[in-house]
């Protein structure tokens, strides 16, 4: 069921330019990244079992969900006694390798290289105006979040402000200085696992 939204901004980046770099730049690094992701889903299969790619429901744009996919970093009951299974989850969430499966989410156009980070059902269902406001794009693999508040302990839906300001203030330069900002950003602040 689709979500009401108010209409995304109406700028040229935003309604050609941004969809279709997503696109095309998703499409090839999901392509050049392949290998990396092969091998990362043999060790998973390895470690943790079937399946190694997990499909959450997040929603989307215009409020339509959608299947975001993350390799699997752990079975409950599968740790050996050195921890080895847990050290190899731990490690791929907090360099955020079990986000890789994503780019394959930007290239089917469900989400954004750079926007809001996406919600699963129970947090999106309310009426809230600005929850509603922040679908009007589509998620993003990274965002203001992901930089510039990660690893703050607080929760996912207390960012709801900094979504906001970035729907406001969308363009070119902010989604590429966004781009650059995530990689330092992810060997900085780590993640809590």
């Amino acid at each position: 069921m689709e979500t009401d939204v108010t209409a995304p901004p109406e700028s040229v980046y935003a309604r050609f330019g941004k969809p279709l770099l997503d696109r095309l730049v998703g499409l090839v690094l999901a392509v050049f990244t392949l290998p990396i992701l092969i091998v990362l889903l043999v060790m998973a299969l390895g470690a943790f079992g079937w399946p190694p790619v997990l499909r959450t429901s997040r929603i989307g744009r215009r409020g339509t969900r959608f299947n975001l996919y993350k390799i699997n970093t752990r079975k409950d009951h599968q740790t050996d006694l050195r921890g080895r299974n847990m050290r190899f989850s731990l490690w791929l969430r907090r360099t955020s390798l079990d986000e890789l499966p994503q780019l394959w989410n930007v290239a089917l156009g469900h989400m954004s290289l750079v926007g809001p980070r996406p919600l699963p059902p129970f947090h999106a269902a309310g009426e809230d105006a600005d929850l509603n406001r922040r679908h009007s794009l589509r998620p993003g693999l990274t965002g203001p979040w992901q930089v510039d508040a990660r690893g703050d302990g607080r929760h996912l839906t207390d960012h709801l402000e900094v979504d906001l300001a970035y729907l406001e203030n969308l363009s070119f330069s902010r989604d590429l200085a966004l781009l650059v900002r995530t990689v330092p950003t992810l060997i900085r602040h780590r993640e809590e696992a």
